[in-house]
């Protein structure tokens, strides 16, 4: 048994970008107000250029979230996140809107891509979010993460996956999380290892140390149970051959039916 340190990052993405909002009638990108294009056009620039404090001007003072997070949480995880991936890029696209009160609600589709070095390693790191956000005099009120798939490689030729994972599942029940290596292994040795955590602010950017086993079949097949309590989980599996590592997470949502 082999030991390996990683840190995942889909906390740390999805933390400035969640949101929430009452179930209603989305309309199309293309009918938004300009008020809601200017929104996303002014988060994408921020972003992009990587500016914590233009970041946080789009974040009301009350801005509050289900998992935790608040204000100080994102500028500390930006801060960090863009000292690792100086290079990140963000690509974000509206994909429906809605009038709510005063405000809008606002579901975005958020590609992030970039480079990071640890001891003369190359890591790269493709993320895509799905978030909902509330709204309101330009700012953002409250917010929820919809979806998130990070895959983070190193190497020439790092472990080519395919993960099957549901996104929402109801609370005590069980699911699978299955991560297929794609092309066949033959002889070549691979260890891999999955976990399950709960999304914690306080556990943003950690290096959990794993022990990774030799895997005996063509990928990794766990079984999971959901906890009891609506919230949300951070499912992450390594696998590692000669020519480079994969690391993937995926978020599953608690959440009653």
């Amino acid at each position: 048994m082999r030991k390996y340190s990683y840190w995942f990052l889909g906390c740390a993405l999805g933390v400035v970008l969640w949101g929430w909002a009452r179930a209603g009638q989305a309309l199309p990108p293309e009918s938004a107000p300009e008020a809601v294009k200017t929104f996303v056009r002014q988060l994408d620039e921020a972003m992009n250029q990587r500016n914590p404090d233009s970041v946080l001007n789009l974040y009301s003072n009350n801005f509050s979230h289900g998992d935790g997070y608040n204000r100080e949480v994102i500028a500390k995880s930006l801060a960090r996140l863009w000292q690792r991936f100086p290079n990140l890029t963000y690509r974000t696209e509206l994909t429906n809107w809605q009038p709510q009160g005063q405000g809008f609600v606002v579901e975005l589709q958020t590609r992030i891509q970039g480079t990071e070095t640890q001891k003369g390693r190359q890591f790269n790191l493709a993320s895509i979010l799905k978030t909902r956000q509330t709204l309101s005099q330009g700012q953002i009120q409250r917010q929820e993460i919809l979806s998130e798939q990070t895959q983070l490689t190193s190497g020439k030729e790092p472990p080519q996956v395919t993960v099957n994972a549901p996104e929402v599942v109801a609370p005590g029940q069980r699911f699978d999380f299955d991560v297929i290596v794609q092309e066949p292994l033959q002889d070549e040795q691979v260890l891999g290892t999955a976990m399950t955590m709960a999304v914690n602010p306080e556990q943003l950017l950690e290096n959990p140390r794993l022990s990774l086993e030799v895997l005996s079949s063509g990928g990794l097949f766990k079984t999971g149970q959901a906890p009891n309590t609506p919230g949300s989980q951070w499912l992450s599996a390594v696998l590692v051959r000669q020519g480079g590592i994969t690391v993937v997470t995926r978020r599953l949502r608690v959440a009653t039916p």
